[in-house]
């Protein structure tokens, strides 16, 4: 049976904590019988991610059940490699049958565990995971991680990937009406994981990345006593994230809310690219420079587009940059017209029938349009 951790900042209940063991036992039985019905030869599941690490998010219905509300991270470990398309069918069944949107499903080789690099993510699934089938030291052929050697290009990673939080935590209303149900939770969830993103950033560049989201923060109260916004957002994204909530939300609330996890998102993630970089970061021209025009990052676009014969690389790095100038652009002052339209410039490079007049929230919105398409 998996156990749920108990969580440090008492946010569950005793009863609460039981329920969401048996739905979780009752989902990872499901998984491990779904996979196994479809796959030969599978060494070992993992459950990794949030749910891995006991911090998984919980929501409780008013009929007094709980659902998770954020995906199931599965690892199957297995010697020859599954297609790909199969995989994508038995995601969308299991999916279906638990009743969440995804289940992500990866795929390694105990020769891959063996000669995983160093990151965020080999850490988490070295010292976060759980094996809920087959053997169980698998998580052994992964090779010591030193937290104080994960390599600030995880900051770049967190920056680019969690952009999209700020860009796609909103719908077509933006900050004009009230946030309810559904809509209120999925506002606020995101702005927990762009506040956690920078408490990632925060750690790294002292070495003092963990596992847990609750020791993190607690580190962050230990390391940085002077940053009083970081401390106050981080404990309220916490408890977001492990228990989302659906309070109506007015619109100076929203606004007020998203300007200071904005604020506070590129503060922190510019300061960690400048270390990343070993030059100074302040604005999205600045990420547009090293994303594109040093020599290195040239050498390599070049090498990819003659190995493959494609510009996807290029496509992605269009994406990356959009979202980077797109999100930068907006303040309480007012859009930075300038930053916006050369946003716009590249979505255009992915898609040319982007209207280049496009508002700064038309152009959020096509930012996720065109992420599915890449």
């Amino acid at each position: 049976m998996y156990q749920i951790k108990k969580y440090k900042q008492s946010i569950i209940s005793g009863d609460s904590d039981k329920d969401m063991e048996e739905t979780l036992n009752q989902h990872i039985e499901l998984i491990v019988k779904g996979l196994n019905n479809s796959f030969k030869g599978i060494n070992s599941i993992v459950l990794y991610g949030g749910y891995g690490r006991g911090e998984g998010s919980w929501i409780f219905e008013e009929n007094g059940n709980c659902r998770p509300y954020n995906d199931y991270d599965i690892l199957i470990v297995i010697e020859k490699k599954i297609p790909i398309e199969r995989i994508e069918v038995i995601r969308k069944e299991l999916a279906k049958q638990i009743g969440i949107r995804w289940v992500d499903i990866s795929q390694m080789t105990s020769t891959e565990l063996r000669k995983i690099q160093p990151s965020i993510y080999s850490y988490d699934l070295k010292y976060a995971s759980k094996v809920i089938h087959g053997d169980q030291s698998v998580l052994d052929f992964i090779p010591e991680i030193n937290p104080a050697k994960l390599p600030l290009k995880e900051i770049e990673i967190l920056f680019f990937t969690r952009l999209w939080t700020l860009l796609g935590s909103l719908d077509e209303n933006g900050f004009g009406c009230d946030l309810v149900g559904e809509n209120s939770r999925f506002f606020r969830n995101q702005m927990a994981k762009a506040i956690l993103a920078a408490v990632d950033v925060l750690l790294l560049v002292v070495g003092a990345y963990d596992a847990s989201y609750c020791e993190r923060v607690e580190r962050i109260a230990k390391l940085y006593p002077g940053k009083d916004d970081v401390l106050k957002l981080s404990r309220w994204a916490l408890t977001e994230k492990l228990s989302p909530q659906v309070p109506m939300m007015h619109p100076e609330e929203i606004r007020e809310l998203y300007r200071s996890v904005h604020s506070l998102f590129f503060r922190e993630m510019y300061r960690g690219l400048s270390l990343h970089f070993g030059r100074p970061i302040s604005n999205p021209v600045n990420i547009e420079y090293n994303i594109k025009w040093l020599p290195k990052t040239i050498m390599r676009r070049l090498w990819c587009f003659v190995k493959f014969r494609s510009l996807r690389m290029e496509q992605q790095i269009s994406i990356m940059l959009a979202q980077s100038y797109i999100a930068a652009a907006w303040n309480t002052d007012g859009i930075n017209e300038k930053w916006l339209s050369r946003g716009i410039t590249f979505l255009r490079r992915i898609d040319d029938k982007v209207n280049h007049q496009i508002n700064w929230d038309e152009a959020r919105l096509e930012v996720a349009r065109l992420r599915m398409k890449i």
